[in-house]
């Protein structure tokens, strides 16, 4: 499957089947790169790379879901039972690229889950401990690389609070197949650091260096729009007329007016159509793949419940209500384009809000 067709509106048609109408405002997750791609970053060029967008395709095995974007930052995420609602626990499993880079095995709950956590493997307890750390429980180092190489051999783990309550389990069916693909995709197979095909091999694949986006200076003030100019922009984007979707929203480029538009709405996607303002004239807006809801080629471009602070663009369409599938995108204009420097994606209905990353560029002011 092309990855476009992630972002059209077929995608998240047929997400929408998976039901729910609550709808969960959230940002896209901007995980922090390797500490090897920082590395990199530090003697790397600011220049522009010029590269052109090519988000990866996340992966399903059983109740495993999976992706490594283009710099090789590999997630992998438990989902809830089929037919359930929400998972009790919810586990994800973060790993960078580049040598010595260890798993970060993150748990969460609706109970309260103080550490220390026990974390048991089909009976077995594994581990004791981890840190506070983003509303979760954090397992990093000797306890993480414990945790990760038992997933690929059991059935249900289990995790207890200090005082050997349950919280909840999570099925291991597809864990082994998903961490497998990461020691693949991070060229880890047969070496020592390798989650699941552990061999005698030095752990010794560099991180590949990000795709570099050069973002144009922003200032100014945003121009006034006048309801013959809104009409217009209306017209052209083919908005909805027969009921009120709100009122635009312009904020200042780089002598240019950015211009977020109500276009159309769904149950739980508003769909804004992106226009850009100067001396007195206004045209769409431009972007190096297709944004939102939008079709490749589109004349007109969308963001999806879209917000523009600290230069970032940002649109997230949800595959149903409850957020928890669907496509995240962030943007920054370059001076000509509006440029994709993060994109997240769950393909699965089944309860994690906790997006996959599949782009990746750095930003340079």
């Amino acid at each position: 499957m092309h990855r476009q067709t992630l972002l059209a509106p077929a995608l998240l048609l047929s997400l929408a089947g998976c039901g729910g109408n609550t709808p969960e405002s959230a940002p896209p997750d901007a995980a922090a790169p390797a500490a090897s791609q920082q590395q990199a970053a530090a003697g790397q060029s600011d220049a522009d790379t010029g590269a052109t967008p090519q988000p990866t395709e996340p992966k399903t095995f059983r109740d495993w879901v999976v992706a490594c974007d283009n710099g090789l930052a590999c997630r992998a995420v438990a989902l809830a039972p089929e037919h359930a609602t929400e998972p009790a626990v919810t586990l994800v499993l973060d790993r960078a690229a580049g040598p010595g880079a260890t798993p970060i095995l993150s748990f969460s709950s609706d109970e309260d889950q103080t550490p220390p956590l026990a974390i048991s493997v089909d009976g077995k307890q594994l581990v004791r401990g981890g840190i506070a750390r983003d509303g979760a429980v954090a397992f990093e180092g000797d306890d993480a690389m414990t945790i990760a190489a038992a997933l690929g051999n059991g059935r249900r783990l289990t995790v207890a609070d200090t005082a050997g309550k349950v919280l909840g389990d999570v099925s291991l069916f597809g864990a082994a197949a998903a961490l497998r693909w990461i020691d693949a995709q991070q060229d880890r197979a047969g070496t020592t650091g390798a989650l699941v095909a552990r061999g005698k091999e030095a752990d010794a694949a560099p991180a590949p260096a990000l795709p570099v986006v050069r973002a144009a200076s922003l200032g100014g003030e945003a121009a006034l729009l006048d309801p013959a100019r809104v009409a217009a922009m209306k017209r052209e984007a083919g908005c909805e007329t027969d009921r009120d979707l709100g009122s635009p929203q312009a904020f200042p480029l780089d002598g240019r007016t950015l211009v977020l538009l109500p276009c159309s709405s769904g149950a739980y996607n508003l769909m804004m159509a992106v226009f850009l303002v100067r001396d007195g004239k206004h045209a769409p807006a431009e972007f190096d793949v297709p944004s939102g809801m939008s079709e490749e080629g589109a004349p007109v471009q969308n963001v999806v419940d879209g917000g523009f602070t600290d230069g970032v663009l940002t649109s997230f369409a949800r595959g149903r209500g409850l957020g928890d599938c669907g496509v995240k995108q962030q943007f920054v204009w370059d001076g000509h384009r509006f440029r994709l420097s993060l994109q997240e994606e769950m393909p699965e209905c089944r309860g994690s809000r906790n997006y996959l990353p599949t782009w990746r560029a750095r930003v340079a002011r």
